[in-house]
């Protein structure tokens, strides 16, 4: 190789660090730790029972919720404010619950949409240990809430992006991914470029900064997210079982939508759907790592030039 073409090939390689730094610089690490440490005290703390869809506590982290996401100043998304309520008939009553949605709008391609969510419902409080009855969820899933709501603001503060990015707190996973199903027949599907959902961060099944991708070949978005997995200290790891049809992102997927799962543990984890699914338990240092390398990993999709595939499920 010629000097001059070292000369190019050095100045092009500073160049790419330079991007590369400033998008992870952008990014306020210090405020995405205490962002997740206290929504994960909140979500998690005995007063709120688990969270369960259709009790009045998990009416009060749907407000708290839709207040943050106003306080970020997200607008609403289609016709129904930040709140989209659903009803369920349940033996002879019927349930009203909403999930909370708030938009941030694209630059340059506005009618594109990134759908980034999680589900902060849980589990019905039980009476299998005589010690502990509240379901506290912290891994499921009040972590892979946090971690959204801490990327929310990042987002906000760092955008606009060209694409538009819809944040989504479904509501009734557990029920049988009811929220998202909700949600999934209002949209325009076509529109959606990418869904991520977000799913058991909180507990590092997989090992520090490791994550497992759902339905990792049913579309592209897992060779956009790898593209830039080394540089954001994120690993993947191999999926396994049947997780990708069960979690918000199947409803999405049902409708041709690239949408996934990013988790760091799954069914396995000893807590999962047990009392002792608790705050104590979380590593949040590690979440917060997780959370900024998603936010570089989607650059490709929120500035635009990343597109992947369409799905399709039988």
């Amino acid at each position: 190789m010629r000097t001059g073409h070292i000369a190019v090939a050095f100045l092009f390689s500073c160049l790419l660090l330079t991007q590369r730094a400033s998008a992870q610089l952008a990014v306020d690490s210090s405020t995405i730790l205490e962002d997740i440490r206290s929504w994960m005290e909140y979500l998690t703390t005995d007063r709120l029972r688990g969270r369960v869809e259709g009790s009045p506590q998990n009416q009060e982290v749907t407000r708290a919720i839709a207040d943050y996401f106003s306080s970020l100043g997200l607008k609403p998304y289609l016709d129904s404010g930040l709140l989209h309520t659903f009803y369920r008939d349940n033996t002879d009553t019927s349930i009203s619950t909403s999930n909370v949605i708030g938009w941030l709008p694209g630059s340059e391609k506005p009618e594109e949409f990134i759908v980034l969510s999680a589900h902060f419902d849980h589990v019905q409080v039980g009476y299998y240990n005589k010690t502990d009855k509240i379901y506290n969820g912290a891994n499921d899933n009040a972590s892979g809430t946090s971690v959204l709501l801490a990327i929310a603001k990042q987002l906000v503060l760092t955008g606009p992006y060209k694409r538009s990015i819809v944040f989504c707190a479904f509501n009734a996973e557990e029920a049988g991914l009811i929220g998202s199903a909700d949600f999934a027949d209002k949209i325009n599907p076509e529109q959606i470029v990418a869904g991520i959902n977000l799913e058991m961060l909180g507990y590092p099944q997989y090992g520090r900064q490791a994550v497992m991708l759902t339905g990792m070949y049913n579309s592209d978005l897992y060779k956009i997210l790898r593209k830039r997995a080394e540089a954001a200290s994120i690993r993947f790891r191999r999926e396994r079982g049947d997780l990708f049809e069960r979690s918000d992102n199947y409803s999405l997927a049902k409708k041709g939508i690239p949408a996934h799962t990013i988790m760091a543990s799954d069914d396995r984890e000893p807590c999962y759907h047990h009392p002792c699914d608790e705050l104590k338990r979380m590593n949040i240092p590690n979440m917060a790592a997780l959370a900024k390398g998603i936010i570089y990993m989607m650059q490709g999709l929120l500035d635009g030039s990343e597109t992947p595939t369409r799905i399709r499920v039988q």
